[in-house]
């Protein structure tokens, strides 16, 4: 469903109803985290699921892998009751076989809990799920899907139908991030400042210009 590469060769992917693999550049492919109760990998999340368009969607390798060893990775989840989208951090070990010390960064993005009349509108319909980091300021971009709800690309004050932009480096207060002071709403006392772009109907593809 997405991949990311290494200077190697080496090749993290996701599978959305399956889970997080990576591709080592001799061809072996190790099974890292699975989706729910999928078989045959490492270590996997209950609480991970997929469901029309969601599941197990973006995946990014730290700026910083060769010192901190870290993966983010998008994906559905029933944690605690709540369906929501989180975006989470692993660590991989050395062997590159396995990965532990999850790490929830983000855990509200929206998720359509039901089916309703819009065309392709079951559950987990326009989720979302890209993430990268920019090589220019270090930041992850997230991009998150208006789950059919009219009111959200447009306001600032939802964070469905839009793109984040957030610094995993360091953490401010409770959250596991910072919001770079530079967002538009970086300052802004009603309106998520972890926004970046706004405006957008189910944005799930994008890519940096590094020109």
């Amino acid at each position: 469903w997405d991949m990311a590469f290494m200077k190697d060769g080496t090749m993290f992917f996701t599978e959305k109803c399956k889970g997080l693999s990576v591709r080592m550049p001799t061809g072996t492919i190790n099974k890292l985290h699975g989706v729910g109760t999928t078989a045959g990998y490492s270590s996997a999340s209950a609480d991970l699921f997929c469901d029309g368009q969601a599941g197990m969607m973006g995946v990014a390798i730290d700026p910083k892998f060769a010192e901190n060893r870290f993966i983010y990775v998008y994906s559905s989840s029933n944690k605690d009751g709540k369906l929501v989208n989180r975006v989470m951090r692993f660590k991989l070990n050395d062997t590159m076989n396995a990965v532990s010390d999850r790490t929830d960064i983000v855990g509200d993005i929206g998720y359509k809990p039901k089916a309703t009349k819009h065309p392709f509108g079951g559950p987990g319909a326009h989720n979302g799920g890209r993430i990268r980091f920019s090589p220019a300021d270090g930041y992850l971009y997230v991009t998150t899907g208006d789950n059919h709800l009219g009111i959200a690309p447009q306001s600032p004050t939802y964070i469905g139908g839009k793109v984040l932009r957030i610094d995993v480096a360091r953490s401010c207060g409770s959250k596991r991030y910072c919001v770079p002071s530079s967002n538009p709403y970086a300052r802004s006392s009603t309106a998520r400042p972890e926004v970046w772009a706004l405006g957008l109907r189910n944005p799930w593809r994008f890519a940096f210009d590094r020109r």
